[in-house]
């Protein structure tokens, strides 16, 4: 995996409409909660009930938040990274 960019959130926090332009490149929202990963497509799902999930108490997107394609994950577990290693949602 090439990295194209890196934003370092706590240098340069991703808010407001940032965050929309971050989640109109992605077709498929991944984020971990908990023990849970919610699948959400970006096609279907309102971004108001997206938002809520990738932000934080600050309203600055979580941390960490990979795109890779048209997937966006956000937020840590092992499980959802192990899908990532593997190539699969």
């Amino acid at each position: 995996m090439v990295v194209a960019a890196e934003v370092n959130a706590r240098k340069m926090p991703i808010a407001g409409e940032a965050i929309s332009e971050v989640l109109a490149r992605a077709a498929t929202v991944l984020v971990a909660s908990g023990k849970k990963i919610i699948e959400l497509s970006a096609d279907t799902t309102q971004r108001e009930d997206i938002l809520p999930l990738v932000t934080g108490r600050s309203g600055t997107l979580r941390a960490p938040t990979l795109l890779v394609g048209d997937t966006l994950y956000v937020g840590f577990s092992d499980e959802l990274y192990r899908r990532l290693a593997a190539g699969k949602r």
